[in-house]
């Protein structure tokens, strides 16, 4: 009884809202309330008496209707939902820039994805947020991890984490390269991993002393246009494993093009994949 006077008592909302009264400038989820032996800890119980382990459990399986929370995917599905929302709230978004830049040219799954949001009361037909999309949108930003927080939020993480792989292991990856880097700088003809127009790219660079000026310039590249910089990272860190090869690799370039690097690269990528002939047999 002392639970429902509470939901039915200071936080309904007279102005915007959604549901019964709730406040749109509230996390959402903020009605729940502890049952645990400590205050704040879960289970949380809902208005209907069903309890949660968490509030983004209450979000995914009680008002989404989604299964079982625990599954190691959940967290990443939030993550995007609350990007998405992130870029929506910020500015108009054009549905060909959507397309593009969230799902990498998909039509078809922008199509599904906004007609999802919109379905669940998230975002308006215009792609404006409802109050419950601002609400859902505060309480997916206040519930990450701590380790998730210090990530940026909207189209960023987006592009951040694309694909299979768990940011975690971006991360590290990321960091690997920044250690491995300083030994890779002192190198005379050197790989680089470098963006432009934030599209991720590999560059080897040579170096020359001329009869003028030493020069350094590129000589050959690799890019991912899909933005997939854990790609970018994962073969830099290949390349640093063979950095005793690069001068070798340089002089390669130089004499027979830059397409020959290219098949020479994509061969060794290969070559300790699968077993050999000898050890097969």
């Amino acid at each position: 009884m002392m639970v429902r006077t509470y939901f039915e008592s200071t936080l309904r909302w007279d102005g915007e809202a959604y549901g019964n009264g709730r406040h749109p400038d509230l996390p959402w989820g903020y009605w729940l309330t502890s049952s645990g032996n400590v205050h704040g800890e879960p289970p949380l119980v809902d208005e209907d008496g069903r309890q949660w382990s968490s509030v983004r459990e209450a979000f995914w399986s009680g008002r989404l209707g989604f299964p079982d929370f625990h599954y190691r995917w959940v967290d990443a599905v939030l993550g995007f939902m609350m990007s998405y929302l992130a870029v929506h709230d910020s500015r108009f978004v054009d549905q060909q820039e959507r397309i593009r830049d969230i799902f990498l040219g998909d039509g078809h799954l922008d199509q599904f994805f906004s007609a999802f949001m919109i379905t669940a009361g998230f975002i308006k037909a215009n792609q404006d947020l409802t109050p419950e999309g601002r609400a859902v949108l505060a309480m997916l930003i206040a519930t990450r991890s701590q380790e998730e927080s210090q990530n940026d939020v909207g189209l960023p993480w987006i592009s951040a984490n694309r694909g299979f792989i768990p940011h975690r292991d971006r991360t590290k990856a990321a960091d690997m390269i920044a250690e491995r880097e300083i030994v890779a700088s002192r190198m005379k003809n050197r790989f680089a991993a470098d963006s432009i127009d934030d599209c991720p790219i590999v560059k080897l660079v040579s170096f020359k002393v001329t009869d003028e000026i030493p020069l350094r310039s590129t000589i050959w590249s690799m890019s991912w246009e899909d933005g997939d910089r854990y790609a970018r990272d994962a073969f830099y860190l290949w390349l640093l494993e063979r950095i005793d090869r690069w001068d070798e690799w340089t002089k390669m370039v130089e004499a027979r093009g830059t397409r020959a690097l290219t098949e020479h690269i994509m061969k060794l990528a290969f070559t300790d994949r699968f077993p050999s002939v000898d050890r097969a047999a």
